[in-house]
């Protein structure tokens, strides 16, 4: 198994990936969103990573390229902070504690990089994830209504 950068030619199977878990419980994205746009500037910005195995790409997670949760005063450490998003496990692998190695495999990316702290936000619904962010020493610091969902605003320092 490997934690690695995205390569710009598996922009489609990152599409597909995405595609797979819509509709699912959990999960508050759509058609549109993410969509091409984001493949495209996680791809050239260097930010988008993949999990695999043997070839098949079934994990994936983007480095924020720039901090979307700036606004909100519910951080306690605003400068030198990260975000990252956009975390998905194919459904046939969910459950298996692989989203663990997706935000671990982020989380040195981003000590590596100096980040101080990093910042999330997580649907309300999205109970699995939050109890991975929870788990992995991520704390709730506040609450947000964007993009027709209630989310959980979550801080790790680093």
């Amino acid at each position: 198994m490997t934690f690695r950068k995205a390569k710009k030619e598996e922009a489609d199977r990152v599409r597909a990936l995405y595609g797979a878990v819509i509709g699912l419980p959990f999960c508050t994205w759509n058609e549109d969103y993410p969509g091409e746009e984001e493949i495209r500037s996680d791809l050239s910005s260097g930010t988008l990573y993949v999990l695999e195995d043997g070839g098949e790409l079934f994990g994936a997670i983007s480095i924020v390229p720039e901090n979307e949760l700036d606004g909100f005063h519910c951080w306690k450490v605003k400068e030198g902070a990260r975000e990252f998003a956009r975390v998905v496990i194919s459904p046939d692998r969910q459950q298996k504690g692989l989203s663990h190695l997706l935000v671990e495999g982020i989380l040195e990316v981003l000590s590596g990089m100096g980040t101080k702290a990093v910042h999330l936000s997580v649907a309300k619904k999205n109970v699995p994830a939050r109890k991975l962010y929870e788990s992995t020493g991520f704390m709730i610091t506040g609450e947000a209504d964007m993009y027709g969902n209630s989310y959980y605003l979550c801080e790790k320092m680093l």
